[in-house]
């Protein structure tokens, strides 16, 4: 076991009160997006979704520095990670407790994440060869980490008197909105609607299906169409091929009266394109045919309606 210098020490310490500055930047900017997320989707923030989803949230956000800073970011993604994976057992009195909503539990679990960061501040030498291993998830995938406490003592995280501070904070505050907005979708449903629509080839060209779905965008902000091409002759053998076209829509469900969408803000907010990488918000958040096929935990339905 490795025993650490008064140089080293001081470094470690140096670069724990930086992540803890960090932090409580981050926490701030977690209020607001938070507070967002739930304006935007109609929904209320007044129920205690759990102190496994605070957790995620921290560690979500955490994962962005870890994937956009190399080294540095991944050593104090997988530090901070382990700090609050901890909690999943062993539950610190302070987040063992009913708490009313998801604002209130990310703050608290934030809060709680500041303590453990001062007391591994206060005592470096104690938890200097302490691993930290587990796995983190996110709306992509599930990551494992492993890291020993002494590589603090590897890379200087950013002092917020530094430029590329706010670099990190961009990074994980990105990642924070996506983990958020992956946690509250789950709220709605994406309905399939049946039967399709056939558009004749001698008509409608791909480029004009590409157009026509750009334009449907625009104007349904909470769709996403696809279509295949179904080659087809008639018995004479003429060609009468067409582009077989199904619409798809994330909101509360479709109705007799409504196809209960979500808001249109909702949906400028959260989509990066139209069709498919036709950018039209580069901070948005997700690919619209990312949350159509492949967002997990999103229930899919399909509603039958009369041509």
């Amino acid at each position: 076991m490795s025993v650490p210098t008064d140089e080293q020490i001081l470094h470690v310490k140096n670069n724990i009160r930086n992540i803890i500055n960090f932090n409580n930047y981050l926490y701030n900017q977690g209020n607001v997006k938070i507070l967002n997320a739930y304006l935007l989707l109609s929904l209320t923030d007044n129920k205690d979704l759990g102190e496994q989803i605070s957790i995620n949230l921290i560690k979500g956000s955490f994962i962005g520095i870890g994937a956009e800073f190399s080294i540095p970011g991944a050593i104090v993604s997988n530090f901070v990670c382990g700090i609050v994976d901890y909690y999943t057992d062993n539950t610190p009195a302070s987040l063992n407790m009913p708490i009313d909503s998801l604002l209130n539990r990310y703050q608290a679990t934030s809060e709680q994440l500041n303590v453990d960061l001062e007391m591994y501040y206060g005592d470096p030498v104690s938890y200097w060869n302490k691993t930290f291993s587990g796995t983190a998830s996110n709306a992509f995938g599930t990551y494992p980490y492993n890291m020993t406490f002494n590589q603090l003592d590897t890379i200087d995280f950013p002092a917020d008197t530094d430029s590329a501070f706010m670099d990190y904070v961009y990074a994980a505050q990105y990642a924070l909105d996506q983990q958020i907005w992956f946690t509250l979708l789950p709220n709605f449903v994406i309905t399939k609607y049946e039967p399709e629509t056939d558009y004749p080839c001698k008509t409608y060209s791909e480029q004009e299906m590409e157009n026509n779905a750009a334009w449907f965008y625009g104007v349904n902000k909470s769709y996403w169409n696809n279509w295949t091409y179904v080659h087809e002759t008639n018995r004479k053998g003429e060609d009468i091929s067409y582009y077989q076209l199904f619409q798809n829509n994330i909101g509360t469900g479709a109705g007799a009266f409504t196809d209960g969408h979500i808001s249109d803000g909702a949906c400028d907010y959260l989509f990066i394109d139209s069709y498919d990488n036709v950018i039209i918000n580069a901070n948005g958040l997700f690919h619209r045919n990312f949350v159509f096929n492949n967002m997990p935990n999103i229930k899919h339905v399909i509603h039958i309606y009369n041509n």
